[in-house]
């Protein structure tokens, strides 16, 4: 009898974890998380993170690790929080060659044509990107109360460097008062 009691026991004793090598592993979005080994990646829609900017991770309960930008409001109210040791350092993939989401804001003089302007600025930069046949995916444009118009443009991009290039080439559309990064998707 205490044979069998003792093997009953054993049985339902839990395994021990396997050990895992601490080494970086590339994720198929182009980043790199720290010491975790095939990790689900997902980018957080309250910073919209891209190539170039500078990058930590939160370890999420049973979603794998949310990429956020380091600046973003969520990761400067988190690491002060009881869940400040779930963050984990995380950076870009040197070679990336996946695409992401940018959303532009951009106030404008309401005339004429002006989405025209803007579709043709992007267009002359050369996007789609990796083979895409579209790289806008939504343009929402409203009248304001100023006579002023909002655009809120979201398209696709490789990373930092090239939505900088579209920005500035949308500012230089006759009357566009700004174009700005916003950091929801």
């Amino acid at each position: 009898k205490l044979k069998e009691e003792y093997t009953r026991l054993k049985a339902t004793e839990p395994k021990p974890l396997p050990t895992v090598d601490i080494k970086r592993v590339h994720s198929s979005d182009g980043v790199v998380v720290e010491g975790i080994d095939n990790c689900p990646i997902k980018f957080a829609k309250c910073c919209s993170p891209l190539p170039g900017d500078p990058i930590v991770g939160f370890i999420t309960r049973g979603y794998g690790v949310s990429i956020h930008k380091a600046d973003c409001q969520n990761v400067k109210i988190g690491l002060q929080g009881e869940n400040k040791d779930r963050w984990i350092k995380a950076h870009w993939a040197v070679n990336s060659s996946s695409a992401f989401r940018a959303t532009i804001d951009i106030i404008a003089d309401d005339r004429t044509a002006l989405i025209a302007d803007i579709t043709t600025a992007i267009a002359s930069n050369h996007l789609p990107i990796l083979g895409r046949k579209r790289p806008i995916h939504e343009i929402n444009a409203h009248y304001l109360k100023n006579g002023n118009a909002n655009i809120i443009l979201t398209i696709e991009v490789s990373g930092i460097d090239q939505l900088k290039s579209i920005i500035l080439r949308l500012q230089k559309i006759p009357g566009v008062i700004s174009a700005e990064r916003t950091g929801k998707q």
